[in-house]
């Protein structure tokens, strides 16, 4: 059994493990210079201090994540609006279900590299043919790219007697008739997702005066947290991210996405901050659209597909592509 915890000096505990280990916790608190005014001021990054990252992270709090919101700075009054499609390249982001429903999000980005989710596809039981078809009619712009779930890199068998699996990557670049690239699953996304939450938040709220709901929220949200115009600005410099009104599912599940309940003692072995499997393929989407490298630039023209330009064009992408995967 380790023991309990003992305080050495201000901002620093320990307590020996059963292992005969020194366990030691450094809070930020033993840092003279980071007093109560660094504290309100850092914590805007997180939404504030009562926000389960900022607990979990800087208060050394192991369950502070439980069942809480992963984007406790959304607001629908903020980040929930339309933007005109002009100027944006529009770029595809896929996350193949199989339990849960196929998602497909429309996402625009703007020279800065604001993104903007502006179209929504959900459908559940679907063959992958019948869900790009969809997709396809639905693709009224032209598109720069398209990202996908990484996962679907695995091989499967076509049917019960196909000795040859092939990869579900392949199947949808095959009905897609595009080389999907494989999205940025990594953990950064959420920090990016935030990042881009904020930025929207921020640009509200250096606006001047009154201009409507959205501004006033975003005003007193930074309040609390006594910002300077530079950091509002440093913060508002940041790639942003907002979802329009005709993709309300999107928008409700960003929302509402939660953090898994965590089991045993986290201060033994802390679990990984997970978030919890259920309605979580838009967010996904928007994670992926977020940390991977979707950037303005100019598209290239249309070729028909099986045309000789398309074949140089697939063979470009194939080599530039490192998550691609042939068919067998």
């Amino acid at each position: 059994m380790a023991t309990d915890w003992k305080e050495v000096c201000k901002g620093v505990t320990e307590r020996r493990l059963s292992t005969n280990y020194c366990h030691l916790r450094i809070h930020y608190s033993a840092d003279p210079e980071k007093d109560t005014e660094w504290v309100m001021r850092h914590s805007a990054l997180y939404g504030g201090v009562k926000t389960p990252k900022w607990r979990r992270e800087m208060e050394i709090d192991y369950t502070a994540v439980e069942g809480q919101p992963v984007y406790p700075m959304w607001a629908d009054e903020v980040h929930v609006f339309d933007l005109p499609l002009e100027d944006m390249v529009v770029y595809r982001v896929i996350d193949h279900g199989i339990r849960h429903p196929t998602v497909c999000l429309w996402v625009g980005v703007y020279p800065n590299g604001d993104r903007h989710v502006f179209r929504e596809y959900y459908r559940s039981d679907a063959t992958i043919p019948l869900n790009c078809s969809e997709i396809l009619r639905l693709s009224t712009e032209p598109v720069a790219g398209t990202y996908i779930d990484p996962a679907v890199r695995q091989r499967v068998p076509l049917s019960t007697s196909d000795n040859k699996p092939v990869s579900i990557l392949s199947l949808y670049n095959e009905h897609l008739h595009v080389s999907c690239r494989a999205g940025d699953n990594s953990e950064a996304g959420y920090t990016a997702v935030r990042n881009g939450l904020m930025s929207t938040l921020a640009r509200r709220a250096i606006m001047e005066g009154y201009v409507d709901q959205s501004t006033y929220f975003a005003k007193q949200y930074f309040m609390q947290f006594n910002l300077t115009e530079r950091e509002l600005l440093q913060m508002a410099e940041k790639p942003a991210l907002s979802i329009a009104r005709s993709c309300p599912r999107a928008a409700r599940e960003m929302k509402n996405l939660r953090f898994k309940n965590v089991a045993g003692d986290q201060t033994v072995k802390a679990q990984p901050e997970e978030v919890m499997d259920f309605e979580d393929d838009g967010p996904d989407c928007v994670r992926y659209a977020m940390q991977s490298k979707l950037s303005w630039t100019a598209l290239e023209p249309d070729c028909e597909p099986g045309s000789a330009l398309w074949e140089i064009r697939q063979k470009r992408l194939d080599r530039s592509n490192p998550f691609y995967v042939k068919r067998a």
